[in-house]
């Protein structure tokens, strides 16, 4: 990447167990995610803007999912981070994330 090149991927990362990897099995279903598997962790990362919507995931889970298990399995992320009372949210733009 050169100094003129930007890189404007969001993601978070998430670690492996029951819970992590169900939440990670139903963002690998969309088309604007890239899924990294790893032994202990997995990279889910988009272009832009991540919106884990914690109503989806947790349909498609089959267990509630909201802020407080993101926060359980989420080992690190980069992008500008927000938590709302419906998704967790990640952008690269920081005028979008101030608006969070």
């Amino acid at each position: 990447m050169s100094a003129d090149d930007t890189f404007d991927h969001v993601g978070i990362t998430i670690a492996r167990s029951v819970e992590g990897d169900a939440i990670v099995d139903a963002l690998s279903d969309r088309d604007d995610i890239e899924v990294y598997e790893h032994a202990s962790y997995c990279e889910v990362r988009a272009r832009d803007r991540l919106r884990l919507d914690f109503d989806e995931l947790t349909e498609e889970c089959g267990f509630p999912v909201d802020g407080s298990l993101i926060q359980v399995v989420m080992s690190t992320y980069y992008g500008r981070i927000a938590m709302t009372d419906d998704a967790v949210i990640l952008t690269h733009d920081v005028h979008e994330a101030a608006e969070l």
